[in-house]
């Protein structure tokens, strides 16, 4: 495809978007917050690591989507009932953050932004800073 001013515009735009819908860093103790205090909203925590690392070891009541085969449109449709309730988090978490933690909440958000057509709430999408070992280490299951 010839680059021309129309398509060096698409893809500027096409990069601000994907700046300004950036993923939310929570930290650990954030998380931990959110995990534990009632009525805060619901909270999903992604793992996007593999199942063997994940069978050693995750953050409770985490759900396990290794990244490598991750289906964005099938887990938007899997947590479209919390992502209707008001202060719903959505965090992706990996080994060490940012990771492939970032990459998949960034994809999540695009996905998400073509199935809705818009993205999703501020703040509603972020990753786990640190890492689900940096999680554990300052809250032990």
């Amino acid at each position: 495809m010839p680059h021309t001013k129309a398509n060096f515009e698409l893809s500027k735009a096409m990069v601000e978007s994907v700046e300004e819908h950036s993923p939310a860093e929570v930290s650990a103790e954030e998380l931990h917050a959110l995990l534990h205090t009632p009525g805060k909203g619901a909270v999903v925590v992604v793992d996007v690591r593999p199942a063997e690392d994940f069978a050693n070891f995750h953050i409770p009541g985490s759900v396990n989507k290794p990244f490598q085969e991750l289906n964005y449109t099938q887990l938007i449709s899997d947590v479209a009932p919390h992502a209707k309730q008001a202060g719903y988090v959505f965090v992706f978490v990996s080994a060490q953050s940012p990771d492939v933690d970032d990459l998949a909440a960034r994809e999540y958000i695009n996905e998400f932004s073509k199935i809705h057509h818009h993205p999703p709430e501020e703040g509603a999408v972020g990753i786990l800073l640190g890492g689900v070992r940096n999680y554990l280490q300052r809250y032990p299951s």
